[in-house]
């Protein structure tokens, strides 16, 4: 249809011309009028004709190609909670691979511990495999909902903890063979994330009090699991205050943990100036507290 509509007006184009030419001789002029004329008229009708078929091919190109360029075809696998338990610590990509199904793209995420492979379940539950960087093997997988309704659990080499446990978290920094400050900061920040119930926050400010009247605080400064579970209680209890209230159980709070976190990394002795001076501090405020 195109060639045809494209003889048609360069048959139109040359009736133009021939109609200008014989606008010269007076006897041809009527005659030249109404072939120029005509001339334009279909030169006109297929030149528009030609534009829009020429449109609607581009449109046709460009529709037809849109799926090829833009669409991604995903190869997300679900897994199942014996798929998820399955997996051990130290097996290889290729092994996971091998028993999970290959995981998409952008599922696969470089982190600085390593590379990391996310999985879902039916369920919406999240599975986390992360490898080393050289070995290429598992050395934590993590789950989010996956093993059953609000599950939050994480699998090293040391074992399985439970997330929405900061005991067993706890537990878990203590007995890794990471340095004192490094355990302290890893507590500090799984404290400060922590959100306290009232009865929680009413079981640690007493907990902390007792141990400080007792004088029991801080007679094993070297027992990890003890000292970190209180920098723990001491430091959620601080952070659940606001400090332009000044109430005293977040003074005591605070001055406890200064104590405990800092003769447990060996920046104050126990009978220290600092130490004293902080003790001064904590029986001002409890006795305003009673």
């Amino acid at each position: 249809m195109e060639v045809l509509v494209a003889l048609i007006a360069f048959v139109a184009f040359l009736a133009v011309i021939v109609g200008l030419v014989m606008l010269i001789p007076k006897s041809k002029r009527k005659l030249g009028i109404k072939i120029f004329f005509t001339g334009v008229i279909v030169f006109i009708i297929s030149f528009t004709v030609i534009i829009n078929v020429f449109v609607e091919d581009e449109e046709t190109t460009d529709n037809e190609a849109e799926p090829a360029s833009t669409e991604v075809k995903k190869d997300d696998k679900t897994i199942s909670k014996a798929q998820y338990e399955s997996v051990k610590i130290g097996e290889s990509q290729e092994k996971v691979q091998k028993d999970l199904g290959k995981v998409s793209e952008g599922n696969i995420s470089e982190i600085a511990e390593g590379t990391q492979w996310t999985y879902s379940s039916q369920d919406l539950g999240l599975a986390y495999f992360l490898f080393s960087k050289n070995g290429k093997t598992v050395i934590k997988k993590s789950e989010l909902g996956l093993l059953s309704e609000g599950s939050n659990t994480e699998t090293t080499k040391d074992g399985t903890i439970d997330k929405n446990n900061w005991n067993e978290q706890v537990k878990s920094i203590a007995l890794s063979d990471k340095s004192k400050t490094e355990k302290f900061d890893e507590v500090s920040k799984l404290a400060s994330d922590y959100s306290l119930s009232d009865s929680e926050l009413n079981e640690f400010q007493n907990y902390i009090v007792n141990e400080y009247k007792s004088k029991n605080y801080l007679k094993d400064i070297n027992n990890d699991e003890y000292m970190l579970a209180n920098i723990f209680k001491s430091t959620a209890v601080e952070k659940n205050y606001d400090d332009s209230e000044q109430n005293p159980a977040d003074a005591f709070a605070f001055d406890f943990l200064q104590n405990t976190k800092y003769t447990y990394r060996g920046v104050d002795a126990v009978d220290s100036d600092a130490v004293k001076s902080n003790e001064h501090q904590m029986d001002k405020s409890l006795a305003q507290l009673q």
